[in-house]
């Protein structure tokens, strides 16, 4: 019985590992309101059709906004 309760935790912990930041399309970072960056620049960094993550996103976009001209 101890060895169950050992087992246990670990299971959890892989699992908790494998899960992936939540992804989102170019269409729901456009109408994000928690994003905080321009919408006209998001809609035209990001390309349609693919997924980022909310991370992914506001990188992009922060190295698009922040670009020597």
């Amino acid at each position: 019985m101890a060895t169950a309760k050992k087992a246990a935790p670990a299971a959890k912990k892989a699992g908790v590992a494998d899960q992936a930041a939540p992804t989102y399309t170019k269409e729901q970072l456009v109408k994000a309101k928690t994003l905080n960056l321009p919408r006209d620049a998001v809609a035209a960094v990001l390309e349609d059709g693919k997924v980022y993550t909310k991370d992914q996103a506001v990188s992009l976009v922060t190295d698009f906004l922040e670009r020597k001209v």
